[in-house]
Order: structure tokens, then sequence, then C-alpha cells
């Protein structure tokens, strides 16, 4: 009889080292062979690593996602064309393996993303931001194979990249979708639909659509409530999904005209809170100061609210008269958009306002 291989307790240690979080798996059932496998990391991966039984696991399991900081994409399919294709959907990486059955997985940097299970539809190809997966050089002994690297090691982890999300995001395949996940799923559809639709009507009768698919149907109030949501987002310019970068809202355009200029962007936001639903409200930088709000010398607050009135977050009404009455303003009902380079520091103090 053929001693253990005892992969697990001959490379917990390499992958611990990399700050990595792994634990010993059955290989040929893809199963831990551990409890609270959810809770690895390199401290436990050598405890496990040190007891007999759990050492002579045939192979090394890995978290995904957050605990990692890896996302693998799964390609299922066996051939090089798939993997092909998968490296020109997600982007090249230094870590490419092949498993024991001859088929592929790709490592990146984690960015977020979820367990997507089949989200390109004819697509063998899995999204694991989520979960664990089965690492180098786990052994399937009924194959007389193992997984490999077939470019790259553990030292490429620290500079791996992100993947090229695709622009709608990851979207199931409705035939795929489960009771229990239905909600969830139709909702992310939605979202990813909703940049292509003329309005709410027109997405709620896309979900329909893709909703009826489902082995296990949702109500028509439901599939309404969950494209409604999707429409809310997208028509108050916070749908983010998919999206490899956030869309600009009007509050970060601000930060950005100020960001050279704190001190008026912490009073602009003090201004806004206090005074949004008002005509106008007065400037009193003495006063101000003498109450703590902000904790500033009046110079400083002079100085904040004149950055502001240059750069038309804020206008004046009557202006200040020194030692006897404070100026009257309002604030802008558009960001100003001046020419000027607002990176250039502005002159302050110069205004000699009261």
């Amino acid at each position: 009889m053929n001693a253990p291989v005892r992969v697990f307790a001959n490379h917990a240690e390499a992958y611990a080292s990399a700050g990595l979080p792994v634990f010993p798996v059955n290989t040929r059932d893809k199963r831990p062979a551990v409890k609270g496998w959810q809770n690895a990391n390199p401290y436990r991966a050598r405890a496990w690593a040190s007891e007999p039984k759990l050492g002579d696991a045939d192979g090394v399991g890995l978290l995904m996602g957050a605990p990692s900081g890896l996302t693998e994409i799964d390609v299922d399919g066996v051939g090089d064309a798939w993997l092909a294709l998968a490296l020109e959907q997600f982007g090249e990486t230094p870590i490419k393996i092949r498993t024991a059955s001859g088929k592929a997985k790709l490592w990146y940097r984690h960015n977020g993303e979820g367990r997507h299970i089949r989200p390109f539809n004819g697509q063998p190809i899995d999204v694991l931001g989520s979960g664990f997966s089965i690492a180098p050089p786990s052994r399937r002994e009924d194959l007389s194979s193992a997984y490999r690297f077939l470019s790259g090691s553990l030292d490429d982890v620290p500079a791996l990249p992100s993947i090229r999300a695709p622009r709608e995001g990851f979207v199931r395949i409705p035939e795929a979708v489960q009771k229990g996940g239905r909600n969830d799923a139709l909702w992310r559809y939605c979202m990813a639909q909703a940049r292509h639709c003329d309005d709410e009507a027109a997405l709620v009768d896309v979900a329909a659509t893709w909703a009826d698919a489902f082995p296990d149907p949702l109500t028509a109030a439901e599939i309404e409530r969950c494209a409604k949501s999707a429409w809310k987002y997208e028509a108050s310019g916070r749908n983010y999904l998919g999206l490899r970068k956030p869309q600009v809202m009007e509050g970060d355009k601000i930060m950005d005209d100020l960001l050279d200029q704190p001190e008026a962007f912490t009073l602009l936001q003090m201004f806004q809170r206090w005074h949004s639903n008002r005509q106008s409200f007065a400037i009193a930088p003495t006063a101000m100061s003498a109450a703590g709000s902000p904790p500033w010398p009046r110079r400083r607050i002079e100085n904040a609210r004149d950055v502001l009135l240059q750069r038309g977050f804020v206008e004046e009404l009557a202006a200040p008269i020194r030692g006897r009455k404070s100026g009257l303003y309002r604030l802008s009902d558009q960001i100003g958009r001046s020419a000027k380079d607002h990176n250039t520091p502005f002159s302050l103090g110069v205004r000699g306002r009261a």
C-alpha cells in the first residue's frame, strides 16, 4: 500500500508564509477535510498541517475573496481555447493554473467580486470572489494527476492585477436561478439593464421577460418591485453595478473643485447643512470663531469664505460692514464653472472683509 502523499503537510507552510488562508481538502470530493475551514488563516493552516490525519490530505483548499485577497476565474472547459477566451475577457494575469482534470484557473487581485456561477450564457466560466478553491499542488489519485502552475507562483500574488469586469456586471442566466436567489439575481439583472432602458416601465417589461425563464417563477408584484428598485438607483445616478469606476456625483465635483482648499470645503459643508433650505444667511466670522463653529480663528473663516465666493459656491447679497454688520449670503444654485485652474492656490485674505 502506498504511503500518503501528504500534500497539505508539505505545502501548507508555503501558503502560510505568503499570508494565504489554506486548509486541508479532499480533492476528489472537493470537500473540506476540517471543520472551521471558513475561518482559515496562516496560523491555523500550520496547526492543521502538524496533525497527522489532516496533514495527509491530498488537497490544499484556499479561501477566495477578502480573506486571501484573490479572485479566481475558474475555466471549467478543457482545452486552451477556453483559457484564451477567459484571458481575453478578464485580462492577462501572471498566475495560470492547470487542474488535475486538464481545465484551467486564473488568479487575480480581489476587487469586491462575489461568487458567480456561470454568469455568461454558454460559457463554462465561474467567477469565484468568495467561497474556496483547490490550489496547486493538490492531487487527484484517481486521475494520477495534480494541480500545477502553468505560469507564475505564489511569489506573484502581491502583484496580481484586478479582473477586467464586464460592463454589465456578472449576470446569471435565468434558467440557473433557483428559489432563494431569485430576487437578488433579478435585481442585479435589472441594475445591469437599466442603463439601456428609457424609463421604469421599459425596465419592468425587460425584467418580466428575463424572470419568465426562472424554474420557479416570481410573482408579477415581486418582479415589478425589483425593477422599480433598480430604476431608482439608475435615475438618481447611483447605479454603480458593473462599472470599473463609480459615476461622478455632484458632491464629488464639489470635492474636486475644493481639493486644494480643505477649510473652504468644510465651511461649505456646514453652510449646506444649516442653510440649504434658506433664501439667505449671515456669515459673521468673529461670532462664529467665538462660538467654535467652526473652531478656527476669525481670519481662517474669512479666508475660507472668500474662496467660496471666488469659486462661485456662495453668492454675496449684502457686503459686511466692519464692526457693524455681518454680510448676507446665499448658496449658489449651480456649482461655479470658472476657467481657472482650481488647483492654483488662491491668494487668501486679500478681500479685506469683516
